[in-house]
């Protein structure tokens, strides 16, 4: 779809974040306060009234997978991983081979801390569209960052500059692939 992890090490995640249209940092609404203001041009989207209208949508049309799809867009952009979650998994029970979705779930669990359950989702993604992306993409992230496993990492992210040798993380996936190298190499005995 469009989504990277988001940031442990500025350079490759923020820019990854970027490049795909990733996650953005909004305030949540607390529980009980009043209606969040309509955002202007100039300040973050205003995802509470998108939450909003698909709801309405959905009320209306229960079964409508774009709007199913776009509510759990709207959790991750507003950070509700939770909700997220809930209607990714709603969305791939009427679609249920949609890798990009799939690779939204898989960042939701990593951002809820769950870095094992996210790279299941990532390969699950793989298994659909072994060439996908994002789920290559961020299969280095969670190994390389997350779990130290520079070596799969590093797998990962040549296997994507290989699909893709123009991808826009390109120069800064190579930089990071270096720098994974130089480590294990002072690692080993």
């Amino acid at each position: 779809m469009r989504r990277a992890l988001p940031a442990l090490l500025p350079a490759v995640l923020l820019a990854a974040v970027m490049a795909t249209g990733g996650c953005r940092n909004t305030e949540k609404q607390e529980a009980g306060a009043g209606p969040r203001p309509a955002a202007d041009q100039n300040q973050t989207p205003y995802y509470y009234g998108l939450i909003e209208e698909y709801q309405r949508v959905l009320a209306q049309d229960p079964h409508n997978l774009a709007a199913i799809t776009a509510l759990g867009n709207a959790f991750y952009d507003a950070g509700e991983w939770r909700q997220a979650i809930v209607y990714y998994e709603r969305s791939l029970r009427l679609d249920p081979h949609n890798a990009s979705v799939i690779t939204d779930v898989g960042t939701c669990y990593r951002n809820l801390g769950f870095p094992e359950r996210a790279i299941k989702e990532y390969e699950r993604a793989l298994k659909i569209q072994p060439s996908h992306q994002n789920a290559l993409l961020n299969l280095g992230i969670v190994y390389g960052y997350d779990l130290k496993n520079h070596a799969k990492a590093i797998a990962y992210w040549e296997q994507l500059l290989h699909v893709a040798p123009k991808h826009p993380e390109a120069e800064r996936l190579q930089a990071s692939i270096a720098q994974f190298k130089k480590a294990m190499k002072k690692e080993a005995p």
